[in-house]
């Protein structure tokens, strides 16, 4: 059987793929050069926990993933002061990963655990403008208390910052803040930045022009306290703010 000129460059189309395809799976799988010096000799030296390890092969930003690690190592390395906290925990996959590379941190989650409330979504714009309240909404605290299963782990369900009325004066060495919106991330940055031990950093996911309420809420903030900020490579462009020592 004689092929067509149109078949056999299918043909040709179709294994290219195939064959990305299986490079890309291998690369997922087993390809370890994007993993950096530090964490290949901190594993060859067993010092990285097994589950941690776990989590980072499934964890699908690996810039962000090796932040969270080298922001970690270097608050126990500088010994830096103070719980850990996360504001927009959702499921809670980032404060699993985090709680993992530092076990010894009481860590404050802060979260409604039942998705936006109307008055925050009245001011966005952008892709948080077609939000509703039943967006991240598919989840319960007893879920993630269950996924968390550490008396590390501090829950404090509620509007934020209501839900930190009772708090009393805690410091803070990490604060990560995944909250979608203007509203929460303003409130964040006021609640956290001024107990933030010094050293300490706050790191603010989505600050991307997809997020204008996220980017307005950062740069207000920011323009306001002398420090500079720093914004990641990763897939939804993290920024951080370091608090200075002096």
């Amino acid at each position: 059987m004689q092929l067509s000129l149109f078949q056999i460059i299918e043909a040709l189309l179709v294994s290219i793929i195939f064959l990305y395809l299986l490079y890309y799976v291998y690369g997922l799988f087993f390809d370890k050069n994007y993993q950096p010096k530090a964490w290949k000799e901190a594993a060859r030296l067993n010092k990285l926990p097994k589950q941690l390890q776990k989590l980072e092969r499934k964890y699908p930003d690996k810039v962000r993933f090796f932040n969270f690690w080298f922001q970690v190592e270097r608050l126990k390395k500088e010994k830096v002061s103070g719980d850990f906290a996360e504001l927009g925990v959702y499921k809670g996959d980032s404060a699993q990963l985090i709680h993992c590379m530092d076990h010894s941190r009481d860590f404050h989650l802060f979260d409604t655990f039942e998705g936006f409330q109307d008055q925050d979504l009245e001011v966005e714009t952008g892709k948080a403008a077609t939000y509703t309240p039943h967006n991240f909404a598919d989840t319960h605290i007893d879920t993630v208390k269950s996924k968390l299963n550490s008396d590390a782990f501090h829950f404090h369900k509620g509007y934020f910052p209501d839900s930190t009325r009772d708090l009393g004066e805690l410091k803070f060495a990490l604060v990560n803040m995944d909250a979608d919106l203007y509203n929460p991330t303003k409130s964040g940055l006021e609640y956290f930045y001024p107990r933030l031990t010094p050293g300490g950093i706050i790191l603010i996911h989505d600050y991307n022009p997809d997020w204008p309420g996220i980017v307005k809420a950062v740069d207000e903030f920011v323009a306001g306290i002398g420090e500079a900020l720093v914004v990641l490579p990763d897939q939804d462009s993290t920024a951080m703010i370091l608090k200075n020592k002096t």
